[in-house]
């Protein structure tokens, strides 16, 4: 039965009517207010008109995309496409609320494959303004031309115009005056709507854009068809060819892009592009992703450059969950997570086994390889020695004695394959240490400096991944467990991770209260003060967050692990022990970086050192 206001299912008593009335307090709001708020939702600066109004004419089938804006977009955004048109009801009919052509059922919300979709935008946009829309199809001699003020429609006209269809809007905010004030700065919301057309032009390289100011052109982007052409035009020559291309497929998705390497960082995600079907989002799912891809590659608070692509099936994704469409929900947010994460990292894993390639300090161009360099023969006439690693560090075999260092029970033997190939640490010539932490090495035209404890953390990292992949983690068994007491906090992680502490080599037991027995440590690890490590651990797992993965968990301890058995700075290396790290290093992924993403090497070519010293 209809209630007091004729609203279907209410009853409302005459006494209880006469009592409420007079206090009554909710109402239905005039058709001016809510236009206004629901415009709030989708238009909060010109960038989100701009938005808009490209993504209608992109599902026109556009090829040439034109924004215009005077003052900013504040006196005028104008949006030009070449795509099909519409018919001079649907041109009326467009600037209703939830006015669309992309939905006919409820079920078409689940299949969404357009990037506008709900019906709000042109209403939302006339709301604040006051548009113009002139349009004409294919095949009709004439077009419609519709003007709007402020949500009503004031004149509607037949009218020349080529085919396509042009938007005016006018006075943006005119009739909300309070709104404008929000707006910052005209370079600042131009800026805006550069970065929206430029990203929008990035995952549609097939279409022409054009972006003018005040009649001066901002940015023209050609239609191309090579997508890397178009990843050239956005971002430069010289950026793109640092870029690492890549691509995956599981199942029915696919992820492509291009990615920046670990030595080509920024200190925020502005220069991360992240795209589901070709909408450009801000997806917490993919971002991580990406992040984990790079794992230890990146130093805290560093992020890189990236275009990322994910292609899914339309039924696996939710598009509608956000007013501006710049959020997603997956259907299976696990299987895209490990989809773009592994595409990634094996993309890295296989640029750090190209021939290397290293930047000088403030370099600007494209880093050398390293050449072959003949390792000069021992001063005896005999061959090289056979090397291995004792107590975390590389010796040759002859100095395991009483005189030099003594292998621990456990600890890992590293025995190098032979030979020098091309291109690798191993073909360097050992010039000498410096500062006690630094090792100057020769190639061909170029000088490499390494960081001895950055390179020797990513060389024992990556074999205790490998060994903890297998589940072979040595340990050793401590005499008399020491118990250590922690906080609240600390205690709750640890509870949570004991079995990835197990896997990594430690056997630990909780005991009454927030403390904790360790019974076993990392045999690597047997002489390290295991309070001082359970500590050092429960930090890194703290920074890791109980809301991360597992595997993060594991290599945040085995980063921990590999950092406290590394050689140290202040440790004088002998000839022999570099030469077995340069080894090493050829043989290990992620070279390039220790295992929380600071640099373990810098090259110098000889070209720096005549321009330092004024040869050129």
């Amino acid at each position: 039965m209809a209630g007091e206001q004729g609203e279907p299912g209410y009853r409302v008593s005459e006494a209880g009517a006469a009592a409420g009335s007079v206090g009554r307090r909710v109402r239905v709001l005039p058709p001016e207010i809510a236009d206004q708020i629901a415009a709030g939702e989708v238009v909060e600066r010109p960038a989100a008109v701009v938005k808009e109004l490209v993504e209608n004419a992109l599902d026109a089938g556009a090829r040439h995309i034109t924004v215009e804006l005077e003052q900013a977009g504040n006196a005028l955004i104008a949006v030009l496409d070449d795509g099909e048109g519409m018919v001079a009801e649907d041109a009326v009919c467009a600037f209703r609320r939830h006015a669309t052509s992309k939905l006919g059922t409820v079920d078409d919300l689940a299949h969404i494959a357009t990037l506008g979709f709900r019906g709000e935008a042109l209403a939302s946009i006339a709301a604040v303004s006051r548009t113009t829309l002139v349009t004409r199809q294919p095949g009709e001699l004439g077009g419609t031309r519709v003007q709007v003020e402020h949500g009503r429609v004031i004149d509607v006209r037949e009218t020349g115009a080529p085919v396509g269809t042009r938007v005016e809007v006018v006075d943006l905010f005119g009739n909300t005056p309070a709104r404008r004030k929000f707006l910052k700065a005209p370079a600042t919301e131009v800026g805006h709507v550069s970065e929206l057309v430029t990203r929008t032009a990035l995952a549609w390289p097939r279409v022409a854009f054009a972006l003018r100011h005040g009649g001066r052109s901002l940015l023209e982007l050609a239609a191309v068809d090579d997508d890397a052409e178009r990843v050239r035009q956005v971002f430069g020559a010289e950026r793109a060819e640092a870029m690492l291309p890549f691509a995956h497929r599981a199942g029915g998705a696919t992820v492509h892009g291009w990615l920046t390497d670990s030595h080509l960082t920024f200190p925020g995600p502005r220069q991360v592009y992240t795209y589901v079907n070709r909408r450009y989002v801000r997806d917490k799912v993919v971002t991580h992703a990406l992040l984990a891809g790079y794992s230890t590659l990146l130093m805290h608070g560093r992020y890189p450059g990236a275009a990322v692509f994910l292609d899914v099936p339309v039924e696996e994704v939710d598009v509608n969950v956000h007013p501006a469409k710049s959020e997603v929900r997956f259907r299976r947010g696990g299987a895209v997570h490990e989809l773009i994460a592994q595409a990634v990292q094996a993309r890295l894993r296989d640029q750090s086994r190209e021939p290397r390639r290293g930047g000088g300090l403030g370099a600007a161009n494209p880093p050398m390889p390293l050449h072959p360099l003949p390792w000069p023969a021992r001063r005896d006439g005999g061959t090289a020695l056979p090397l291995r690693l004792v107590d975390g560090v590389p010796i040759a075999a002859e100095q395991a004695s009483p005189a030099g260092l003594r292998p621990r029970p456990g600890a890992p033997l590293l025995e190098p394959p032979a030979g020098d190939g091309p291109g690798s640490f191993a073909s360097l010539r050992a010039v000498g240490q410096v500062f006690e932490g630094y090792l100057i090495c020769e190639g061909r035209d170029q000088v490499v400096l390494i960081d001895q404890h950055a390179a020797h953390e990513r060389v024992t990292f990556e074999r205790l991944r490998a060994a903890y992949a297998s589940g072979l983690v040595p340990r050793q068994q401590l005499l008399v467990p020491t118990v250590v007491e922690v906080g609240p906090r600390e205690a709750a992680l640890l509870r949570e991770q004991i079995d990835t502490l197990d896997g990594v080599g430690f056997e630990i037991e909780p005991y009454p209260g927030d403390a904790f027995a360790v019974r076993a440590v990392p045999a690597l690890l047997a002489d390290t003060d295991a309070e001082v490590l359970l500590r050092d651990l429960t930090e890194d797992l703290a920074d890791v967050g109980r809301s991360r993965r597992v595997d993060e968990a594991s290599e945040a301890v085995l980063a921990r692990l590999a950092c406290h058995s590394a050689v140290r700075v202040g440790h004088q290396m002998g000839p022999q022990q570099i030469r077995a790290l340069l080894v090493a290093m050829d043989h290990v992924d992620f070279s390039g970086n220790c295992p929380h993403g600071r640099p373990a090497y810098i090259v110098w070519g000889r070209g720096d050192f005549e321009r330092w010293f004024k040869r050129t």
